[in-house]
């Protein structure tokens, strides 16, 4: 799974055109030091290496600047630097180097983490760092298919259809390269849960603002899987007994390093926000590999946000807001997409029956916002228009 094309290539050479700067975030082990070592260096005739190497690591550290030069040979050759975060002062160092020559494109930094103060990472190249997020592969890079965005174009009708084994493949396996090529179960979340352990026991502890704590982080993880065991920070704290503002806190450090989604309420900003684990591999480990209703419309939702996310991405158009939407009379849908442009509320189902029961949702939203669409993204063979403003999308066509 590793050696196949990822569609951020298109993006990031455009942006070394633009920036002097680049920036590769994703969680570990997603594919950014494949892609970069890989795919992206040679087609820059770039030098890459990385601060998981110790003997590298050090050298960056005694003197950052003198480093910065070599490796570049004086500036000449574009550097690919995986891992940048774990020497924090090389940023201030970057920063002189392209203040003094700003030449685009000379120097590319992957990070696991986001680059903030939680890292150690000061926002030294703030306006000279153009960032890109990495995500999970998608449907068509799983597929090896060209990249295409309906959900940037909104036209779900002109695809080359995707494989309904490969959708199935995902809502199991999520699309982490390390993982979703693993088809024993029992081999795949013991690869996981030692992921998982790594993330809590090592990164976790690496953060600037601690001390965390690395049990609570993985309880935390579980609870927002099984999703009907977390409903507020104080709910949590309670049934952990810590406080909500530890709760809060382990939160914040998790979605910096990519674990999770946070989707605010549509209704009511100061609603408690809900949270998605960000990819179908790991919800399920977290769940014990059980595959229930439930789980399985999780998986689902999490495969229509990487796809929307990925694809506004990889386009190199502003990034979407997604919300949840639910009433105080309890009328629901899973997702509202928000741009410029749009207003859409997103309902995924798993069955092929959309009656007018699982409609409610969807009609409570687009009465409340009638400039609104919706989409039932449904495992139907052919899409259909419900009414007007109400479509259904076959899985096959969403990404």
């Amino acid at each position: 799974m590793h050696l196949r094309a990822r569609h951020i290539e298109k993006i990031l050479l455009k942006r070394a055109k633009i920036f002097p700067v680049l920036g590769v975030l994703g969680p570990r082990q997603v594919g950014k030091s494949t892609f970069l070592m890989d795919q992206f260096a040679p087609k820059r005739k770039a030098a890459y290496l990385t601060f998981d190497k110790h003997e590298i690591l050090l050298r960056a550290h005694r003197a950052p600047g003198q480093f910065l030069m070599d490796e570049s040979y004086d500036q000449t050759v574009p550097l690919v630097i995986d891992e940048a975060q774990k020497v924090p002062h090389i940023f201030d160092s970057i920063k002189a180097l392209v203040d003094a020559e700003r030449r685009m494109g000379l120097f590319t930094l992957s990070g696991s983490v986001e680059f903030s103060s939680k890292s150690g990472v000061r926002e030294s190249l703030a306006g000279r760092m153009g960032i890109t997020r990495l995500y999970p592969m998608t449907l068509r890079e799983i597929n090896t298919q060209a990249f295409q965005d309906p959900w940037v174009q909104w036209n779900f009708e002109k695809l080359s259809a995707l494989a309904p084994k490969s959708i199935e493949t995902w809502l199991d396996r999520g699309g982490m390269p390390i993982f979703c090529g693993l088809s024993d179960i029992d081999e795949r979340m013991t690869l996981v849960n030692s992921w998982l352990e790594a993330i809590c026991y090592r990164d976790l502890m690496q953060l600037k603002d601690g001390p965390y704590d690395s049990l609570l982080a993985l309880q935390l993880l579980e609870m927002i899987a099984s999703e009907a065991h977390f409903s507020t920070a104080a709910h949590a704290a309670s049934r952990l007994r810590v406080t909500a503002k530890a709760i809060q806190k382990h939160l914040s450090a998790l979605l910096s390093l990519f674990l999770l989604y946070e989707l605010p309420s549509c209704e009511n900003p100061r609603a408690t926000p809900r949270y998605r684990i960000f990819d179908a591999g790991v919800l399920n480990t977290l769940l014990g590999g059980r595959e229930t209703r439930e789980s399985r419309h999780s998986s689902l939702v999490t495969l229509v946000i990487n796809e929307i996310f990925a694809q506004y991405e990889y386009a190199g158009k502003l990034k979407p807001n997604l919300y949840y939407y639910q009433t105080r009379g309890g009328a629901a849908i899973d997702l509202v997409l928000k741009t410029r442009g749009a207003l859409v509320g997103i309902e995924c189902v798993t069955s092929v029956d959309i009656s007018p029961y699982v409609q409610r949702g969807m009609k409570s939203f687009l009465e409340k916002y009638p400039e609104a669409r919706g989409y039932f993204i449904a495992p139907v063979q052919e899409g259909f228009q419900i009414e007007k403003n109400i479509h259904v999308i076959p899985w096959r066509c969403m990404g």
